[in-house]
């Protein structure tokens, strides 16, 4: 069982550079927050990640996104527990590099559905070792022959992160509705956050959807947040309710301007739907894959430098709209979105 937390953390405010070095480590067990490719990816960290040459990562993910994407292109997850293997719709749903490690047997895939990962968060989130759950009885999702862990022999209590069961089938022994079945909480020793905004001390804030990075950080032992900027946390504690992520879980802060990129952060900047087709078209053959990760991974000097190649031009028509929240130069379909001078209701009513 996870140990309970102790006295309040003192977050630290580190480069990517140090945070990575000190956070990150081979074999330990991580999750990224975000929604797949298109929302507050922690990109950059990844992408430090893959430099620093960190591997046999063991991640539990909820929906993938552009930071398994880059770790997978060279092989570092070796244990991934999610319930999607895509990483963007527009640039194409499967992660091709999966599909590649998977049928070679690189890798270990363990299938949950997106409702049961979200419950094993939630059980981490609230201390609780099991989780009770309905959704999918009846599917090979709960077929012990389909249990990869199991089959790989890694549920015999070797590793303190892997329960020995990946479900349990029981009655109901309250309201008598049938079978439930029971899931094992999901803690990650780390999670990593992508932000708008983190107070000096650790206290985070966004906008936009939230999925699931409150509970993910509520389930980790360390938590590293990623912010596009560092404000005072006098600011942030004006509005309580608006801060998702409370100091007192934060182990550290890095101040990382487009760290989500290419992915976006509602009211700063959109995705760059483009830049995520040039990914999956590089993915598709090794030659173009390896080319790739030379240029815009391994042959710029730091993050700052990729963010500067890419040029004033292309981030200017990515940066959001302040009322709408996502950049109304970006082409969705066949022509740029309206810029809204008023909400939509208002607009529409007269009123």
């Amino acid at each position: 069982m996870r140990p309970m937390r102790g006295s309040a953390k003192k977050a630290e405010i580190l480069t990517l550079e140090a945070a990575v070095k000190k956070y990150m480590h081979d074999g330990i067990v991580c999750a990224f927050s975000g929604f797949t490719a298109f929302n507050r990816n922690p990109v950059a960290f990844a992408w430090e990640a893959v430099r620093q040459g960190i591997r046999n990562l063991h991640v539990l993910d909820k929906h993938a996104g552009l930071c398994t994407w880059f770790l997978n292109t060279v092989g570092a997850i070796r244990i991934y527990e999610t319930d999607w293997v895509g990483w963007g719709e527009m640039a194409g749903k499967l992660d091709l590099s999966v599909e590649k490690l998977y049928t070679s047997g690189k890798l270990i895939l363990e299938e949950y559905s997106h409702g049961a990962m979200t419950m094993r968060f939630l059980a981490g989130a609230v201390g609780a070792p099991f989780i009770p759950y309905y959704a999918p009885l009846g599917s090979d999702l709960y077929n012990p022959a389909y249990d990869a862990l199991g089959r790989a022999g890694l549920r015999n209590g070797s590793h303190p992160r892997i329960p020995s069961r990946k479900f349990i089938e029981m009655t109901d022994p309250f309201a008598g509705e049938g079978k439930v079945v029971l899931l094992p909480a999901a803690n990650p020793e780390l999670c990593i956050l992508h932000v708008e905004k983190v107070g000096e001390k650790g206290t985070a804030r966004w906008r936009g959807i939230s999925t699931l990075d409150k509970e993910m950080a509520f389930a980790s032992d360390r938590v590293v947040v990623i912010a596009e900027e560092i404000v005072p946390e006098a600011r942030l504690r004006e509005h309580p309710e608006s801060n998702p992520i409370p100091y007192f879980v934060v182990d550290a802060i890095v101040e990382a301007p487009w760290g989500a990129f290419p992915s976006a952060v509602p009211y700063r900047y959109d995705y760059d739907a483009p830049f995520m087709r040039a990914m999956d078209r590089a993915s598709r053959n090794e030659a173009d894959l390896k080319d790739w990760m030379e240029e815009w991974v391994f042959g710029p000097r730091d993050w700052r430098a990729l963010i500067d190649k890419l040029g004033e031009e292309r981030l200017k028509g990515l940066r959001a709209d302040p009322k709408t929240g996502y950049s109304t130069a970006v082409m969705r379909g066949k022509r740029p979105a309206p810029r809204m001078q008023a909400p939509l209701s208002v607009r529409r009513s007269g009123y």
